[in-house]
């Protein structure tokens, strides 16, 4: 249910954040980076804005444009918004209170496709980029581009306390996320065709994709650092940099983000 209170428009989601942090840095990296050296990878591995190839089920064979890159990743911070849509960068672990409204401000390190969603309490979850319900939205992100999730929108903190979760998507490669693509759109197209009062199949469907992708891509090589200072000029307070560790050039990053309060 969307809410306007004053002149800032508010997506509810029934509870929010004492931290972010990601739960899918496996065992096996236990030396992984350092926060600074994660944070340099990231940076030498940006490139200027590139091709990528359409989204399609078809490609044509022989016109396809060099998608895997080393280091790829992906940066993000949490925004404080006010009434008005002001932001301010707040820390990652910053306990939030009721009446609070987040957003999530991202950018990448290379041109790729972005996809965001959230996890609702009955475990279904809900798209946000790009939204079945704004068709016309673009979710290519470029290199130093910021992008703003939800888009227009923050994530209103109410009781009662619990954890809420994204699955972020950062890929070059529009086959790696060909199935999560063609079930936002069946989730668009059933909620467009009749606004019926359950959408279980396409949930189910939703849901069984993020758990695919998740196991495909998983989290290996993947280093997830947290930066409580601004480093460089431009860099938000709060950064959190999501990159993959190997020189082996990947096409897709993915990464589960726990959004708490308490």
């Amino acid at each position: 249910m969307l809410v306007e209170p004053r002149a800032y428009r508010v997506l509810k989601v029934a509870s929010m954040l004492l931290s972010i942090g990601c739960s899918y840095i496996s065992a096996e990296q236990s030396q992984s980076p350092t926060p600074e050296t994660t944070r340099q990878m990231y940076y030498l591995a940006t490139d200027p804005k590139d091709d990528l190839p359409p989204v399609t089920p078809d490609p044509t064979p022989g016109q396809r444009p060099k998608v895997a890159a080393a280091h790829l990743g992906f940066r993000y911070n949490l925004v404080l918004v006010d009434d008005n849509g002001k932001t301010r960068p707040i820390l990652p672990d910053r306990i939030l209170r009721p009446g609070d409204c987040v957003s999530v401000e991202l950018q990448a390190n290379r041109s790729g496709y972005l996809y965001v969603l959230a996890k609702q309490s009955s475990g279904s979850w809900i798209p946000l980029m790009p939204s079945p319900e704004m068709p016309e939205e673009k979710n290519v992100i470029d290199p130093s581009k910021t992008v703003r999730v939800p888009r227009g929108y923050c994530f209103a903190i109410n009781d009662p306390p619990g954890t809420e979760t994204l699955f972020v998507v950062l890929s070059r490669d529009p086959r790696d996320f060909l199935e999560l693509y063609e079930g936002i759109k069946q989730k668009g197209a059933g909620q467009a065709s009749s606004r019926r009062s359950s959408t279980l199949p396409e949930q189910k469907n939703l849901s069984s994709t993020v758990e695919h992708m998740t196991e495909q891509f998983g989290t290996r090589d993947l280093s997830i650092k947290k930066m409580a200072e601004p480093v460089g000029e431009g860099e938000p307070q709060g950064a959190v940099y999501v990159v993959n560790s190997s020189d082996r050039p990947v096409s897709s990053v993915v990464a589960k983000i726990e959004i708490r309060h308490r």
